[in-house]
């Protein structure tokens, strides 16, 4: 039986005899890493300024920078600092580079972290002081497609859906920066950073 050929469309046959576009994207991810070293340094020195008011094992764990090729078939760089994860419970704050899509940054919590801290973060969300954040209140823990029907805005508050965000064994608000604001993106993921911090810490 004669075996069919794999063929190439002429956009591929374009890209893979092109160097160029491959080595271009090596260049981006290693600055992303280098903005997220530079992050995670700042994001340290002000978690030593509240080491006081958060619970001792969140500040005992290092920052951790990782990369993949498959987050939703596209490449990624993920920055966990805090990063606390077990079966039971979790204390994490995730900043995230997704190509093709943007940055962005995630308060996750679940177990004692969640029962801890959901109840000063549901007030936040209704008196709305947490404008331009996203609510997970379906789908996977692991999941931050923002765009996708698993999240809402907290810019209208709560509203009808604190019922499912009362029900999940997880807790996750996340802010998502466009790529159009890279010059500015390391000091909104801090400030942003800094706003999860707060809500945690007293």
């Amino acid at each position: 039986m004669e075996r069919s050929k794999i063929q190439l469309s002429a956009e591929e046959m374009e890209l893979v005899n092109n160097r160029e576009w491959i080595l271009t994207k090596h260049r981006v991810i290693e600055k992303v890493y280098q903005l997220f070293g530079s992050l995670s340094d700042q994001m340290q020195l002000h978690l030593q300024k509240k080491a006081v008011l958060l619970p001792e094992k969140v500040l005992q764990v290092p920052p951790k920078i990782s990369k993949g090729e498959l987050y939703k078939s596209l490449p990624y760089v993920v920055l966990d600092y805090p990063r606390i994860f077990s079966k039971e419970d979790v204390f994490a704050i995730r900043s995230f580079f997704w190509w093709g899509n943007y940055f962005s940054i995630t308060l996750q919590l679940k177990g004692k972290y969640q029962r801890l801290y959901q109840q000063k973060i549901a007030a936040a969300i209704t008196n709305k002081s947490l404008q331009g954040f996203y609510v997970s209140v379906a789908g996977n823990e692991f999941s931050f497609n923002l765009g996708g029907k698993n999240y809402f805005s907290t810019n209208n508050g709560m509203d009808s859906r604190y019922a499912a965000f009362e029900q999940q064994d997880f807790l996750k608000i996340s802010y998502k920066i466009s790529f159009e604001e890279w010059s500015s993106a390391e000091q909104k993921l801090l400030e942003v950073f800094q706003q999860m911090i707060d809500l945690t810490a007293g």
